[in-house]
């Protein structure tokens, strides 16, 4: 019984790591055919708690690390501890909804940036779970 019990729990670790390496492969193979489209203007950088500067916001407020891995691995793990800790820290839903909207754009205005779309997919689940 125990065989079968370690024997599920290692398909399902395996499933979780294949559906993550598929993601960021994906992301890594959209680089190679990329484009900046120069019809679309680049929406202006959102406000952040205090005025602090982008990485201050990003890497240390809502914890998306670095690169597409980092943004990838912040939003499988994302929870309400976290969102709490955003309100704590100053960051308003406002601010969330624009940051989801700027990186939507840089998404189609810039393809050859994967963590766009991430964070994109990330602030737009932190507004989700916002209460």
């Amino acid at each position: 019984m125990k065989k079968l019990y370690f024997s599920i729990a290692l398909l399902l670790c395996s499933h979780t790591v294949y559906a993550e390496n598929k993601d960021l492969n994906k992301a890594e193979h959209s680089q190679k055919n990329c484009y900046v489209d120069p019809d679309i203007q680049r929406k202006q950088i959102p406000k952040t708690p205090d005025d602090m500067s982008l990485p201050n916001f990003g890497q240390g407020i809502i914890g998306w690390g670095t690169g597409a891995e980092g943004t990838q691995n912040k939003l499988i793990n994302l929870n309400i501890i976290d969102i709490q800790s955003y309100k704590k820290q100053g960051v308003t839903l406002a601010m969330i909804q624009e940051w989801q909207a700027f990186y939507e754009n840089e998404s189609k205005r810039n393809t050859c940036n994967p963590t766009a779309p991430l964070r994109a997919e990330l602030m737009k689940k932190i507004a989700l779970m916002w209460q």
